[in-house]
């Protein structure tokens, strides 16, 4: 695919990506289990030099993650949505951002060990019991 646009629920957040890949990494870690409601975070990772916002002005949240890194957390302000994460080795990018959603399919797990009852890690995936 070539030059999908992603959006955020209200739409004031856009960005635009070149070869947006059919596989996520499902992150099972406490904070993606915290911003996403319960569950694991769908996250894409894309080079830098393909994807960009193109509408908008997203928030930032920083936190220290579980593996000692600094991580920003960047969401639309105004309906809350998360746009993507960076990472100290790269930036990861929310699946639920774009319209063909229903074309991915989880490619890797990590954090793995955080997991909790409300789903269940798909084992038949690559899995990382932490980090990759």
């Amino acid at each position: 695919m070539s030059n999908e646009i992603g959006k955020c629920l209200c739409g004031e957040i856009e960005v635009e990506c070149n070869d947006l890949p059919k596989g996520a990494a499902a992150c099972f870690c406490e904070d993606c289990q915290k911003a996403s409601g319960g569950g694991p975070s769908f996250n894409i990772v894309i080079p830098d030099e393909n994807i960009r916002i193109i509408k908008g002005v997203p928030s930032i949240f920083k936190v220290k993650a579980a593996s000692g890194n600094s991580v920003e957390r960047l969401f639309c302000s105004n309906c809350g949505s998360a746009i993507c994460s960076k990472l100290i080795s790269r930036t990861v990018w929310k699946a639920g951002l774009f319209s063909h959603l229903k074309d991915i399919e989880v490619a890797l797990n990590v954090w793995s060990s955080s997991a909790n009852k409300l789903c269940k890690v798909d084992t038949d995936k690559k899995t990382f019991e932490q980090g990759r």
